[in-house]
Protein backbone atom coordinates (compact mmCIF):
# COMPACT_ATOMS: atom_id res chain seq x y z
CA UNK A 1 0.00 0.00 0.00
CA UNK A 2 1.75 3.20 -1.19
CA UNK A 3 1.94 6.20 1.07
CA UNK A 4 0.14 9.37 0.04
CA UNK A 5 0.26 12.82 1.60
CA UNK A 6 -2.09 13.28 4.51
CA UNK A 7 -4.69 16.05 4.78
CA UNK A 8 -5.38 15.73 1.04
CA UNK A 9 -9.07 16.60 1.57
CA UNK A 10 -8.57 19.01 4.42
CA UNK A 11 -8.88 18.72 8.16
CA UNK A 12 -12.45 19.99 8.24
CA UNK A 13 -13.65 17.17 5.99
CA UNK A 14 -11.86 14.59 8.11
CA UNK A 15 -13.42 15.99 11.29
CA UNK A 16 -16.87 15.80 9.70
CA UNK A 17 -16.20 12.20 8.69
CA UNK A 18 -15.06 11.44 12.26
CA UNK A 19 -18.33 12.87 13.56
CA UNK A 20 -20.46 10.84 11.14
CA UNK A 21 -18.54 7.62 11.78
CA UNK A 22 -18.57 8.35 15.52
CA UNK A 23 -22.36 8.54 15.50
CA UNK A 24 -22.48 5.27 13.56
CA UNK A 25 -20.23 3.29 15.91
CA UNK A 26 -21.97 4.85 18.89
CA UNK A 27 -25.27 3.41 17.69
CA UNK A 28 -23.81 0.09 16.56
CA UNK A 29 -21.68 -0.35 19.68
CA UNK A 30 -24.55 0.52 22.01
CA UNK A 31 -26.82 -1.95 20.23
CA UNK A 32 -24.15 -4.62 20.48
CA UNK A 33 -23.67 -3.99 24.18
CA UNK A 34 -27.40 -3.98 24.93
CA UNK A 35 -27.79 -7.26 23.04
CA UNK A 36 -25.03 -8.88 25.09
CA UNK A 37 -26.52 -7.56 28.35
CA UNK A 38 -29.86 -9.09 27.38
CA UNK A 39 -28.14 -12.38 26.53
CA UNK A 40 -26.32 -12.48 29.90
CA UNK A 41 -29.60 -12.29 31.79
CA UNK A 42 -31.63 -14.65 29.66
CA UNK A 43 -28.86 -17.21 29.17
CA UNK A 44 -28.49 -17.71 32.91
CA UNK A 45 -32.25 -17.92 33.42
CA UNK A 46 -32.63 -20.37 30.54
CA UNK A 47 -29.91 -22.67 31.90
CA UNK A 48 -31.61 -22.75 35.30
CA UNK A 49 -34.94 -23.56 33.62
CA UNK A 50 -33.32 -26.26 31.49
CA UNK A 51 -31.80 -28.00 34.52
CA UNK A 52 -35.26 -28.21 36.05
CA UNK A 53 -36.19 -30.63 33.24
CA UNK A 54 -34.06 -33.34 34.81
CA UNK A 55 -31.06 -35.22 33.38
CA UNK A 56 -31.89 -34.21 29.80
CA UNK A 57 -31.80 -30.55 30.80
CA UNK A 58 -28.09 -30.74 31.58
CA UNK A 59 -27.26 -31.49 27.96
CA UNK A 60 -29.26 -28.59 26.52
CA UNK A 61 -26.65 -25.87 27.32
CA UNK A 62 -23.99 -28.03 25.67
CA UNK A 63 -26.03 -28.44 22.49
CA UNK A 64 -27.14 -24.81 22.43
CA UNK A 65 -23.70 -23.24 22.80
CA UNK A 66 -22.15 -25.76 20.41
CA UNK A 67 -24.71 -24.78 17.78
CA UNK A 68 -24.33 -21.04 18.40
CA UNK A 69 -20.53 -21.22 18.27
CA UNK A 70 -20.63 -23.25 15.06
CA UNK A 71 -23.05 -20.79 13.47
CA UNK A 72 -20.91 -17.82 14.51
CA UNK A 73 -17.85 -19.48 13.00
CA UNK A 74 -19.78 -20.28 9.81
CA UNK A 75 -20.63 -16.59 9.38
CA UNK A 76 -16.91 -15.82 9.46
CA UNK A 77 -16.60 -17.62 6.13
CA UNK A 78 -18.39 -14.62 4.59
CA UNK A 79 -15.78 -12.22 5.99
CA UNK A 80 -12.68 -14.05 7.29
CA UNK A 81 -11.25 -10.90 8.87
CA UNK A 82 -14.19 -10.92 11.30
CA UNK A 83 -12.65 -13.85 13.18
CA UNK A 84 -11.23 -13.27 16.64
CA UNK A 85 -10.55 -9.84 18.09
CA UNK A 86 -9.72 -7.89 14.95
CA UNK A 87 -7.44 -5.48 16.82
CA UNK A 88 -4.39 -7.07 15.21
CA UNK A 89 -5.80 -6.36 11.75
CA UNK A 90 -6.57 -2.75 12.64
CA UNK A 91 -2.95 -2.35 13.78
CA UNK A 92 -1.66 -3.99 10.58
CA UNK A 93 -3.66 -1.57 8.43
CA UNK A 94 -2.27 1.36 10.41
CA UNK A 95 1.27 0.14 9.73
CA UNK A 96 0.64 -0.40 6.02
CA UNK A 97 0.98 -4.16 6.40
CA UNK A 98 -2.57 -5.09 5.34
CA UNK A 99 -5.47 -3.77 3.31
CA UNK A 100 -8.50 -2.30 5.05
CA UNK A 101 -11.33 -4.62 6.05
CA UNK A 102 -14.41 -4.86 3.78
CA UNK A 103 -17.66 -3.35 5.02
CA UNK A 104 -19.15 -6.85 5.43
CA UNK A 105 -17.01 -7.25 8.56
CA UNK A 106 -19.42 -4.96 10.44
CA UNK A 107 -22.61 -7.08 10.20
CA UNK A 108 -20.68 -10.35 10.52
CA UNK A 109 -18.85 -9.10 13.59
CA UNK A 110 -22.10 -7.81 15.09
CA UNK A 111 -24.22 -10.92 14.52
CA UNK A 112 -21.40 -13.41 15.06
CA UNK A 113 -20.35 -11.68 18.27
CA UNK A 114 -23.88 -11.76 19.64
CA UNK A 115 -24.13 -15.47 18.88
CA UNK A 116 -20.74 -16.42 20.30
CA UNK A 117 -20.44 -14.14 23.34
CA UNK A 118 -24.16 -14.07 24.02
CA UNK A 119 -24.19 -17.85 23.82
CA UNK A 120 -21.53 -18.07 26.53
CA UNK A 121 -18.03 -18.11 25.03
CA UNK A 122 -15.59 -16.26 27.28
CA UNK A 123 -14.87 -13.44 24.85
CA UNK A 124 -15.04 -9.66 25.09
CA UNK A 125 -17.30 -7.15 23.38
CA UNK A 126 -14.49 -4.64 22.84
CA UNK A 127 -12.70 -6.51 20.02
CA UNK A 128 -15.80 -6.47 17.81
CA UNK A 129 -16.58 -2.82 18.54
CA UNK A 130 -12.96 -1.79 17.87
CA UNK A 131 -12.95 -3.53 14.50
CA UNK A 132 -16.46 -2.41 13.59
CA UNK A 133 -15.49 1.18 14.38
CA UNK A 134 -12.28 0.95 12.37
CA UNK A 135 -14.14 -0.60 9.43
CA UNK A 136 -16.80 2.11 9.45
CA UNK A 137 -14.10 4.77 9.55
CA UNK A 138 -12.04 3.29 6.72
CA UNK A 139 -15.13 2.61 4.57
CA UNK A 140 -16.32 6.20 4.91
CA UNK A 141 -12.83 7.52 4.15
CA UNK A 142 -12.55 5.29 1.08
CA UNK A 143 -15.94 6.37 -0.26
CA UNK A 144 -14.89 10.01 0.12
CA UNK A 145 -11.63 9.21 -1.70
CA UNK A 146 -9.38 10.24 1.15
CA UNK A 147 -5.66 9.63 0.89
CA UNK A 148 -4.14 6.47 2.33
CA UNK A 149 -2.71 8.40 5.27
CA UNK A 150 -6.03 10.04 6.06
CA UNK A 151 -7.82 6.70 5.77
CA UNK A 152 -5.44 5.12 8.25
CA UNK A 153 -5.85 7.97 10.71
CA UNK A 154 -9.62 7.84 10.48
CA UNK A 155 -9.80 4.07 10.92
CA UNK A 156 -7.47 4.29 13.94
CA UNK A 157 -9.55 7.06 15.48
CA UNK A 158 -12.73 5.05 15.04
CA UNK A 159 -11.05 1.98 16.52
CA UNK A 160 -10.53 4.04 19.67
CA UNK A 161 -14.15 5.16 19.49
CA UNK A 162 -15.18 1.51 19.38
CA UNK A 163 -13.23 0.77 22.55
CA UNK A 164 -14.64 3.88 24.21
CA UNK A 165 -18.19 2.72 23.47
CA UNK A 166 -17.50 -0.82 24.66
CA UNK A 167 -16.27 0.32 28.08
CA UNK A 168 -17.84 3.80 28.38
CA UNK A 169 -14.29 5.13 28.62
CA UNK A 170 -13.57 7.88 26.07
CA UNK A 171 -10.12 8.85 27.35
CA UNK A 172 -9.03 5.23 27.63
CA UNK A 173 -10.27 4.65 24.09
CA UNK A 174 -8.25 7.61 22.82
CA UNK A 175 -5.08 6.51 24.61
CA UNK A 176 -5.52 3.04 23.13
CA UNK A 177 -5.12 4.61 19.68
CA UNK A 178 -1.92 6.47 20.55
CA UNK A 179 -0.26 3.76 22.64
CA UNK A 180 -1.35 0.55 20.92
CA UNK A 181 -2.92 1.03 17.49
CA UNK A 182 -0.85 3.85 15.97
CA UNK A 183 2.00 4.05 18.48
CA UNK A 184 2.35 7.70 17.57
CA UNK A 185 0.99 11.03 18.76
CA UNK A 186 0.32 13.42 15.85
CA UNK A 187 -1.92 16.46 15.75
CA UNK A 188 -4.32 15.21 13.04
CA UNK A 189 -4.60 11.77 14.61
CA UNK A 190 -5.15 13.32 18.04
CA UNK A 191 -7.92 15.64 16.84
CA UNK A 192 -9.72 12.93 14.90
CA UNK A 193 -9.45 10.48 17.79
CA UNK A 194 -10.76 12.92 20.39
CA UNK A 195 -13.66 13.91 18.15
CA UNK A 196 -14.58 10.31 17.30
CA UNK A 197 -14.37 9.00 20.88
CA UNK A 198 -16.33 11.95 22.29
CA UNK A 199 -19.12 11.70 19.71
CA UNK A 200 -19.35 7.91 19.86
CA UNK A 201 -19.45 7.84 23.66
CA UNK A 202 -22.05 10.62 23.83
CA UNK A 203 -24.32 8.78 21.37
CA UNK A 204 -23.89 5.44 23.12
CA UNK A 205 -24.67 6.93 26.52
CA UNK A 206 -28.08 8.01 25.30
CA UNK A 207 -28.92 4.32 24.88
CA UNK A 208 -26.82 2.61 27.56
CA UNK A 209 -26.63 5.23 30.30
CA UNK A 210 -23.75 7.17 31.80
CA UNK A 211 -22.74 5.00 34.75
CA UNK A 212 -19.30 3.42 35.07
CA UNK A 213 -18.99 -0.19 33.94
CA UNK A 214 -18.31 -1.38 37.48
CA UNK A 215 -19.63 0.00 40.75
CA UNK A 216 -16.83 -0.24 43.30
CA UNK A 217 -18.08 1.00 46.64
CA UNK A 218 -15.17 -0.10 48.82
CA UNK A 219 -12.26 1.43 46.93
CA UNK A 220 -9.99 3.36 49.29
CA UNK A 221 -6.91 5.46 48.73
CA UNK A 222 -3.74 3.40 48.90
CA UNK A 223 -1.22 4.91 51.35
CA UNK A 224 2.38 5.39 50.22
CA UNK A 225 3.51 2.66 52.58
CA UNK A 226 1.35 0.14 50.70
CA UNK A 227 2.74 0.87 47.22
CA UNK A 228 5.17 -2.01 47.69
CA UNK A 229 2.15 -4.30 47.57
CA UNK A 230 1.25 -2.80 44.18
CA UNK A 231 4.77 -3.40 42.91
CA UNK A 232 4.62 -7.03 44.00
CA UNK A 233 1.13 -7.55 42.59
CA UNK A 234 2.16 -5.97 39.30
CA UNK A 235 5.24 -8.16 39.05
CA UNK A 236 3.23 -11.31 39.71
CA UNK A 237 0.64 -10.39 37.10
CA UNK A 238 3.39 -9.45 34.64
CA UNK A 239 4.65 -13.04 34.90
CA UNK A 240 1.08 -14.32 34.73
CA UNK A 241 0.42 -12.20 31.63
CA UNK A 242 3.37 -13.73 29.77
CA UNK A 243 2.17 -17.22 30.69
CA UNK A 244 -1.41 -16.39 29.68
CA UNK A 245 -0.24 -15.22 26.26
CA UNK A 246 1.72 -18.41 25.72
CA UNK A 247 -1.21 -20.54 26.79
CA UNK A 248 -3.49 -18.62 24.41
CA UNK A 249 -1.22 -19.23 21.42
CA UNK A 250 -0.64 -22.86 22.42
CA UNK A 251 -4.39 -23.40 22.71
CA UNK A 252 -5.04 -21.81 19.30
CA UNK A 253 -2.42 -24.06 17.70
CA UNK A 254 -3.62 -27.18 19.48
CA UNK A 255 -7.27 -26.65 18.59
CA UNK A 256 -6.37 -25.82 14.98
CA UNK A 257 -5.40 -29.46 14.51
CA UNK A 258 -8.99 -30.50 15.12
CA UNK A 259 -10.96 -30.65 11.85
CA UNK A 260 -8.71 -28.07 10.13
CA UNK A 261 -10.88 -28.05 7.00
CA UNK A 262 -14.15 -27.71 8.93
CA UNK A 263 -13.60 -24.97 11.53
CA UNK A 264 -17.27 -25.09 12.51
CA UNK A 265 -16.64 -28.53 14.00
CA UNK A 266 -13.88 -27.12 16.16
CA UNK A 267 -16.05 -24.20 17.23
CA UNK A 268 -18.89 -26.58 18.11
CA UNK A 269 -16.57 -28.70 20.24
CA UNK A 270 -15.29 -25.65 22.10
CA UNK A 271 -18.81 -24.33 22.49
CA UNK A 272 -19.93 -27.66 23.91
CA UNK A 273 -17.13 -27.67 26.49
CA UNK A 274 -17.93 -24.14 27.60
CA UNK A 275 -21.64 -24.98 27.58
CA UNK A 276 -20.97 -27.92 29.89
CA UNK A 277 -19.23 -25.61 32.35
CA UNK A 278 -22.06 -23.12 32.00
CA UNK A 279 -24.54 -25.85 32.87
CA UNK A 280 -22.93 -26.16 36.30
CA UNK A 281 -22.12 -22.49 36.91
CA UNK A 282 -24.19 -20.33 34.52
CA UNK A 283 -22.68 -17.07 35.69
CA UNK A 284 -19.08 -18.13 35.01
CA UNK A 285 -19.31 -18.14 31.22
CA UNK A 286 -19.80 -15.32 28.72
CA UNK A 287 -17.99 -11.98 28.72
CA UNK A 288 -17.74 -11.99 32.51
CA UNK A 289 -18.90 -8.52 33.56
CA UNK A 290 -21.56 -9.69 36.07
CA UNK A 291 -19.08 -12.12 37.61
CA UNK A 292 -16.43 -9.41 37.78
CA UNK A 293 -18.89 -7.18 39.62
CA UNK A 294 -19.41 -9.96 42.16
CA UNK A 295 -15.64 -10.16 42.68
CA UNK A 296 -15.37 -6.42 43.22
CA UNK A 297 -18.31 -6.52 45.64
CA UNK A 298 -16.50 -9.10 47.76
CA UNK A 299 -19.27 -11.67 47.34
CA UNK A 300 -16.99 -14.61 46.56
CA UNK A 301 -14.94 -16.48 49.18
CA UNK A 302 -11.30 -17.35 48.54
CA UNK A 303 -11.90 -20.92 47.31
CA UNK A 304 -14.56 -19.73 44.88
CA UNK A 305 -12.21 -17.02 43.63
CA UNK A 306 -9.56 -19.66 43.01
CA UNK A 307 -12.04 -21.74 41.06
CA UNK A 308 -13.14 -18.71 39.03
CA UNK A 309 -9.52 -17.88 38.24
CA UNK A 310 -8.78 -21.45 37.12
CA UNK A 311 -11.93 -21.78 35.01
CA UNK A 312 -11.56 -18.43 33.29
CA UNK A 313 -7.87 -19.00 32.53
CA UNK A 314 -8.99 -22.22 30.84
CA UNK A 315 -12.06 -21.12 28.91
CA UNK A 316 -10.66 -17.71 27.90
CA UNK A 317 -7.92 -19.03 25.57
CA UNK A 318 -10.17 -21.95 24.61
CA UNK A 319 -12.98 -19.64 23.54
CA UNK A 320 -10.63 -17.50 21.46
CA UNK A 321 -9.41 -20.63 19.67
CA UNK A 322 -12.94 -21.16 18.30
CA UNK A 323 -12.28 -18.46 15.69
CA UNK A 324 -15.59 -16.70 16.21
CA UNK A 325 -15.87 -12.92 16.57
CA UNK A 326 -14.90 -11.84 20.06
CA UNK A 327 -12.22 -9.92 21.94
CA UNK A 328 -9.68 -10.50 24.69
CA UNK A 329 -9.99 -7.43 26.92
CA UNK A 330 -13.07 -8.12 29.04
CA UNK A 331 -12.04 -11.69 29.99
CA UNK A 332 -8.59 -10.34 30.98
CA UNK A 333 -10.17 -7.85 33.37
CA UNK A 334 -12.04 -10.59 35.22
CA UNK A 335 -8.88 -12.67 35.60
CA UNK A 336 -6.94 -9.65 36.88
CA UNK A 337 -9.71 -8.71 39.28
CA UNK A 338 -9.90 -12.21 40.79
CA UNK A 339 -6.12 -12.41 41.06
CA UNK A 340 -5.91 -9.00 42.72
CA UNK A 341 -8.60 -9.86 45.25
CA UNK A 342 -6.90 -13.16 46.05
CA UNK A 343 -3.61 -11.33 46.49
CA UNK A 344 -5.31 -8.98 48.96
CA UNK A 345 -6.70 -11.90 50.94
CA UNK A 346 -3.37 -13.72 50.97
CA UNK A 347 -1.41 -10.63 51.96
CA UNK A 348 -4.01 -9.29 54.37
CA UNK A 349 -1.66 -8.86 57.32
CA UNK A 350 1.38 -7.16 55.77
CA UNK A 351 -0.18 -5.45 52.77
CA UNK A 352 -3.93 -4.99 52.96
CA UNK A 353 -5.81 -4.81 56.26
CA UNK A 354 -2.75 -3.75 58.20
CA UNK A 355 -2.20 -0.80 55.85
CA UNK A 356 -5.83 0.15 55.41
CA UNK A 357 -6.26 -1.10 51.84
CA UNK A 358 -9.54 -2.72 50.89
CA UNK A 359 -9.34 -5.95 48.83
CA UNK A 360 -11.56 -4.29 46.21
CA UNK A 361 -8.84 -1.70 45.64
CA UNK A 362 -6.28 -4.38 44.90
CA UNK A 363 -8.83 -6.11 42.66
CA UNK A 364 -9.12 -2.94 40.59
CA UNK A 365 -5.33 -2.61 40.52
CA UNK A 366 -5.09 -6.25 39.46
CA UNK A 367 -7.30 -5.53 36.46
CA UNK A 368 -4.89 -2.89 35.17
CA UNK A 369 -1.76 -4.88 35.96
CA UNK A 370 -2.91 -8.03 34.19
CA UNK A 371 -4.14 -6.04 31.20
CA UNK A 372 -0.66 -4.51 31.01
CA UNK A 373 1.06 -7.86 31.36
CA UNK A 374 -0.88 -9.25 28.41
CA UNK A 375 -1.28 -6.24 26.09
CA UNK A 376 1.71 -4.15 27.24
CA UNK A 377 -0.12 -0.84 27.11
CA UNK A 378 0.31 0.52 30.66
CA UNK A 379 -0.97 4.05 30.11
CA UNK A 380 -4.13 2.78 28.42
CA UNK A 381 -4.70 0.25 31.17
CA UNK A 382 -4.36 2.81 33.96
CA UNK A 383 -6.81 5.31 32.48
CA UNK A 384 -9.19 2.69 31.12
CA UNK A 385 -9.58 0.93 34.47
CA UNK A 386 -9.88 4.23 36.34
CA UNK A 387 -12.73 5.22 34.02
CA UNK A 388 -14.42 1.82 34.10
CA UNK A 389 -14.45 1.72 37.91
CA UNK A 390 -14.80 5.46 38.53
CA UNK A 391 -11.68 5.26 40.70
CA UNK A 392 -9.49 8.30 39.93
CA UNK A 393 -8.12 8.10 43.46
CA UNK A 394 -6.28 4.92 42.50
CA UNK A 395 -4.32 6.43 39.61
CA UNK A 396 -0.99 6.31 41.45
CA UNK A 397 -1.18 2.65 42.55
CA UNK A 398 -2.65 1.72 39.18
CA UNK A 399 0.37 3.31 37.54
CA UNK A 400 2.84 1.66 39.91
CA UNK A 401 1.36 -1.81 39.40
CA UNK A 402 1.09 -1.41 35.63
CA UNK A 403 4.69 -0.19 35.38
CA UNK A 404 5.83 -3.19 37.41
CA UNK A 405 3.83 -5.59 35.22
CA UNK A 406 5.22 -4.06 32.03
CA UNK A 407 8.79 -4.17 33.29
CA UNK A 408 8.61 -7.80 34.44
CA UNK A 409 6.85 -8.99 31.27
CA UNK A 410 9.43 -7.20 29.12
CA UNK A 411 12.33 -8.68 31.10
CA UNK A 412 10.85 -12.13 30.49
CA UNK A 413 10.87 -11.33 26.73
CA UNK A 414 7.19 -12.17 26.41
CA UNK A 415 5.78 -10.36 23.35
CA UNK A 416 2.48 -8.46 23.70
CA UNK A 417 -0.46 -10.56 22.59
CA UNK A 418 -1.48 -8.34 19.67
CA UNK A 419 2.06 -8.27 18.29
CA UNK A 420 2.01 -12.05 18.27
CA UNK A 421 -1.44 -12.28 16.72
CA UNK A 422 -0.57 -9.70 14.07
CA UNK A 423 2.62 -11.54 13.15
CA UNK A 424 0.73 -14.81 12.85
CA UNK A 425 -1.93 -13.15 10.70
CA UNK A 426 0.65 -11.68 8.33
CA UNK A 427 2.92 -14.75 8.23
CA UNK A 428 0.66 -17.80 8.69
CA UNK A 429 3.24 -20.21 7.27
CA UNK A 430 5.81 -19.19 9.88
CA UNK A 431 3.75 -20.57 12.79
CA UNK A 432 5.17 -23.40 14.83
Amino acid sequence: MDEEPTNSRGTILLILLAVVAGVAIGLVGAGFRLGLDWADIHRANWIVSAKALGPAGWILPVIALAALAALARFLVRLAPLAAGSGVQHVEAVMRGEAERAPWLVVPIKFVGGLLAIGGGLALGREGPTVQMGATLGSELAARCRCSVGDLRDLQAALAGAGLAVAFNAPIGGALFVFEEVARSFRLQLTVLTLVATAVATAVARVLTGNSADFAVAKVTLVPWSALLACVVLGGILGIFGVLYNRVTILTIDSMARIAPKIPETRAALIGGIVGLIGGFVPGWVGGGDPLNQSVLDGQLPALTLLAVLAVRCFIGPLSYAAGTPGGLFAPLLLVGSAAGYLFALGASVPFADGLGVEPASLAVIGMAAFFTGVVRAPLTSVVLIAEMTNSPGLLIPLGVASASAAMVATMLKGPPIYDTLRSRMLHPNARR
